[in-house]
Parts: C-alpha cells; structure tokens; sequence
C-alpha cells in the first residue's frame, strides 16, 4: 500500500482536528464549572461527544500506527 505525501498529510490533519477538537470539549467539561469544584463530564452534552470523539480518536491514532509501519515497510 502507497500512499502519496498528499493522503499522508490529509490522514493526520483529520486525527489532529479530531485530537482539538476532543480537548477543546474535554477543557470546556473540566473548565466551565470554575469557580466551583463542579465537573461537567457527567453531563450528556459533554459526555456523548467525548465518547464518540474519544472512540475516533482512537481509531485515527491506531490507523495512524498501521499506515506508518506499512510506510516504513515499503520505504526500506
């Protein structure tokens, strides 16, 4: 499998929009109940979108594993 640096470079900017994009909720969940001691993250507005995005998240890193040892493997 060959990828071109064009799919390569659209691969990862997708796992890395995804990646800032579940931070930014996972901030927002831990940040949005200050001055309290108040945690969102039981929330479902909070809690759904962590699930999915965490679960992608995931799924993105680990393909990111496989397409860079592929990549490794036909560069050698």
């Amino acid at each position: 499998m060959q990828l071109t640096d064009k799919q390569v470079s659209n691969f990862l900017f997708v796992t890395q929009g995804v990646g800032a994009i579940f931070v930014g909720i996972f901030l927002a969940a831990y940040l949005g109940g200050l001055p309290s001691t108040n945690v969102l993250h039981n929330e479902a507005a909070f809690r759904i979108p962590l699930t999915i995005l965490g679960v992608v998240l995931l799924v993105l890193v680990l393909a990111t594993v496989i397409v860079a040892a592929f990549q490794r493997k036909n560069n050698q």
